[in-house]
């Protein structure tokens, strides 16, 4: 029997700094980058007091789409991570699906810690509980309903449609699968660090499932702020430089270089931290991306782990609407869109 085609699908990855974008196709298996792009978020000064302007973030989206002309309207957008519960519990075997979601309905305070009025919930079942005979470990993750609605509010006013809603760590887990299929087999702790440009996020998976998750105040805007102070520069021109060149000889060794120094330390305290709470899991890898991915020296920093900065576009064509070189200078912060993205071809 023939399958039906897969509809258009945009991986929407809403920073609070940028908004970036990625579509795919795929014919015979080849997937092609159809559209990549991404636009810096202009905050007004009357914005959330968590960083969010909603009319700026979709300000954004709309730039973007006039601007490579993209009709696909379906989303896939992801939750930050410190904006969903992830939680595996264990439930009975052999429970439907509606008597699942209404078990969790009415007992949900032992896992959320919010009324669960004011939540959204979604589960899966991951299969048995290899420790209680007889019931099944179930993936339940939530998050307050307002954070939803912002996210909706956000891609709406753009004139686009939310179709799948996903949290940041499992986009990266989807796109590490995609990249290294043997991934969901092997075993020990698998660590994806993403270094974003306020944040950084640390999520281990251990034998496919999530068991930690945790997002750090420490980024690449720490760069552009010294780069500046150092430079005698504004911000605006402190990013520019950054990204097409241009910055005195003396970078690299007195800011640069100091600062990946500063946040190798940083993303070790992290691990560290993440250990003392999970001492009995053995860690084999680190997956970095991310804007900070590709930061002279920061595998160095992280030698006591094997680290990789996988492409999230390896292997794929390059559409002639997307621009390569954007694309392979900015690979690895497009890294949640893309996986993002992939959830098109979802089995």
């Amino acid at each position: 029997m023939l399958g039906m085609p897969r509809p258009p699908l945009l991986g929407l990855d809403i920073g609070l700094d940028a908004v970036k974008l990625v579509e795919l196709s795929s014919t015979r298996g080849q997937f092609t980058v159809t559209h990549a792009d991404s636009e810096t978020i202009l905050s007004d000064p009357g914005a959330e007091p968590d960083g969010r302007d909603l009319e700026s973030s979709s300000s954004a989206i709309r730039t973007i789409l006039q601007r490579s002309r993209i009709r696909t309207k379906k989303t896939a957008t992801a939750l930050p991570s410190n904006n969903a519960i992830v939680k595996i519990i264990s439930l009975p075997s052999g429970m439907r699906d509606d008597v699942i979601e209404d078990q969790i309905r009415y007992e949900g305070q032992q896992y959320i810690p919010f009324p669960m009025e004011q939540v959204n919930f979604d589960f899966a079942a991951l299969g048995p509980d290899s420790e209680r005979k007889g019931y099944q470990q179930i993936l339940l993750v939530a998050s307050k309903r307002d954070h939803v609605e912002d996210n909706s509010a956000i891609i709406e006013g753009a004139g686009l449609k939310p179709a799948i809603l996903d949290v940041r760590q499992f986009s990266l887990w989807t796109l590490i699968n995609h990249l290294q299929p043997q991934t969901r087999s092997e075993k020990g702790g698998i660590v994806l660090i993403e270094i974003g440009g306020s944040t950084t996020g640390v999520h281990v998976f251990e034998n496919s499932q999530p068991i930690y998750s945790r997002d750090h105040n420490f980024g690449t805007a720490k760069l552009t702020e010294r780069i500046s102070q150092h430079f005698g520069l504004s911000r605006d021109d402190a990013i520019r430089m950054q990204r097409f060149g241009g910055l005195p000889q003396e970078y690299e060794k007195d800011v640069l270089a100091p600062f990946v120094a500063d946040l190798g330390r940083e993303i070790l305290r992290a691990l560290d931290f993440f250990q003392a709470s999970l001492p009995d899991v053995n860690l084999r890898k680190i997956a970095l991306f991310g804007p900070g991915a590709n930061l002279a020296g920061i595998t160095k920093q992280l030698a006591s782990l094997p680290v990789e900065t996988p492409d999230p576009f390896t292997g794929m064509s390059i559409g002639s609407a997307v621009n390569e070189r954007f694309l392979r200078s900015e690979g690895s912060a497009m890294a949640v869109a893309c996986g993002l993205a992939l959830r098109r071809f979802a089995e």
